[in-house]
């Protein structure tokens, strides 16, 4: 999969593309139907790619300390998208600055140098400056290129409620490991560096992931069960020594 650090306009290229753009946190199960769906409209010879940012748009403009962490930092986002079949990731530095693009600079600009063959959305999708901006308009800058675009509903939890990362963050921090796995569609995963003090083995590093709250939680690592706890600033003792380590959640 390649991936592609990008402050504004997307750089150009030729190769036809199936496009789908959200923050995709968590790669969950509505992201995952989105890519499924986006996967479908790909032609022989076009590839799938996404356009995502970082950091999450309410942490970069009001300072929202629910989104100052993420649920899938980039390295663990790569890592689920490429997994679920994307070819190619845009990630954008989201800014103050850039939150000034407008949906027509955004479209026409932006996007410009991309060979598109459809773009792809979710339901109630919101762009540009304001976000004040809809599927209906992107669908009409899009059809000044005739690119098609496909807004896809959302994906249901079982009621009427959507399937969102706002939940996900809560069900982790909670410690409840089953329904944030239920949720994602895969299981929750954080990675750190290694310190030992005092005897003790501690992954630090971890700013950037939505941590458990403090307590004692069974994990997996390498295959193997063991416990870890979290500790009041934020990290987390574990059993064995490392100098950098995967560690995932158990559900039971």
């Amino acid at each position: 999969m390649e991936i592609f650090q990008v402050k504004d306009r997307l750089p150009d290229s030729e190769e036809p593309i199936v496009l789908v753009i959200g923050k995709f946190d968590g790669v969950h199960k509505g992201h995952q139907h989105l890519l499924k769906r986006a996967k479908s409209f790909c032609e022989p010879g076009e590839k799938l790619a996404i356009v995502c940012f970082t950091p999450h748009p309410l942490w970069a403009l009001k300072k929202d300390p629910i989104y100052q962490r993420a649920i899938t930092p980039d390295a663990e986002k790569f890592r689920w998208l490429a997994y679920f079949g994307v070819d190619k990731v845009y990630n954008v530095g989201f800014t103050e600055k850039y939150a000034e693009t407008s949906a027509e600079t955004f479209i026409r600009e932006h996007l410009n140098g991309l060979n598109l063959t459809h773009i792809v959305v979710g339901e109630s999708f919101n762009f540009g400056k304001g976000r004040d901006s809809d599927v209906d308009l992107l669908m009409d800058l899009c059809g000044e290129r005739s690119v098609p675009v496909t807004e896809i509903p959302f994906v249901r939890d079982g009621t009427d409620h959507k399937v969102s990362s706002t939940d996900i963050r809560a069900a982790i921090y909670e410690g409840d490991f089953e329904e944030a796995e239920r949720l994602l569609g895969h299981p929750y995963f954080i990675e750190g560096d290694v310190r030992t003090e005092n005897g003790t083995y501690l992954l630090t590093g971890l700013e950037e992931f939505v941590i458990p709250k403090v307590g004692k939680y069974r994990i997996f690592v390498d295959g193997d069960r063991a416990e870890v706890h979290v500790l009041e600033n934020g990290e987390i003792i574990i059993p064995q020594p490392a100098t950098h380590i995967r560690i995932q959640f158990d559900t039971i």
